[in-house]
């Protein structure tokens, strides 16, 4: 690799650390991490996460919510069309959180659908996470913290004691990733748009969150995790109101009944 261009990534790589504003990390990732290198990645983490985790034995279910998701993922492919998504449930009752990592794995735990009333919910929080990915707020994140070393071994297929480490380290803190307030707020914008575009009621995100801020009054919660990670609840639902309103309120389905009805065998 040519001296000059060394150079410029180590300086990009500083900015990245200096620099706060989310165009520029965006710009960032694009220009230090390729698909090829963000997808591979994710598949390392991945293998990682549901050695970790347990994943959910429940067919039925899977099914269920690889449904509910599958309009959201058709928009999210408008904006982002080579990802290829894989969502996946966690079987974990005490985990009210979901996630996505590199390349379009995302995991719903069953704390967060057994603390849902509906598929707006679920699919309010799935959408936000589509966001995620859409929006590559994971490999501007991998930018910075993996380094170029490792990026360069995961673009060769090679793997180190070193890169398996920060492989095992992302597995761990998935549930955790702390994307900035821009990062957050971009997601909720994108949920927005492919939540109406869907068709679900797109104030299932904001019933979930009023969940979350009557929770968050008390001193523990099992939604510690998720509220660690995001910007304060009322800020988010008075801004999501805020983009329904702009979007003409539209409304939606909610699939109550029927959300209890799947989920009966989770709940037994």
């Amino acid at each position: 690799m040519p001296r000059t261009l060394c150079r410029f990534i180590l300086l990009a790589l500083c900015c990245f650390h200096l620099v706060a504003c989310a165009a520029v990390r965006q710009q960032l990732g694009h220009s230090l991490v390729s698909l090829e290198t963000e997808v591979a990645l994710g598949e390392k983490i991945a293998a990682q996460t549901e050695e970790q985790e347990k994943v959910l034995q429940n067919p039925r279910i899977q099914a269920y919510i690889r449904q509910l998701a599958q309009p959201l993922i058709s928009q999210g492919l408008l904006d982002r069309p080579e990802i290829t998504y894989r969502i996946t449930v966690l079987d974990n009752a005490k985990q009210i959180n979901a996630f996505a990592i590199p390349g379009g794995h995302i995991y719903v735990y069953t704390g967060l659908l057994l603390a849902a009333e509906n598929e707006a919910e679920v699919a309010g929080v799935l959408a936000h996470e589509i966001g995620h990915v859409v929006a590559r707020h994971s490999a501007n994140q991998l930018a910075s913290q993996v380094g170029l070393q490792l990026l360069t071994e995961v673009a060769l297929g090679q793997e180190s004691e070193e890169l398996a480490a920060e492989i095992a380290a992302w597995a761990n803190t998935g549930a955790m990733a702390r994307f900035s307030r821009d990062d957050e707020r971009q997601a909720d914008s994108y949920a927005v748009k492919y939540l109406t575009a869907s068709g679900y009621e797109p104030r299932g995100l904001i019933t979930f969150f009023a969940k979350m801020r009557q929770l968050e009054a008390g001193k523990r919660s099992e939604l510690e995790n998720l509220l660690a990670s995001h910007p304060p609840t009322d800020e988010r639902m008075q801004r999501l109101e805020k983009l329904i309103a702009k979007a003409g309120d539209p409304g939606g389905k909610t699939n109550a009944p029927h959300y209890r009805t799947q989920l009966r065998s989770l709940k037994r």
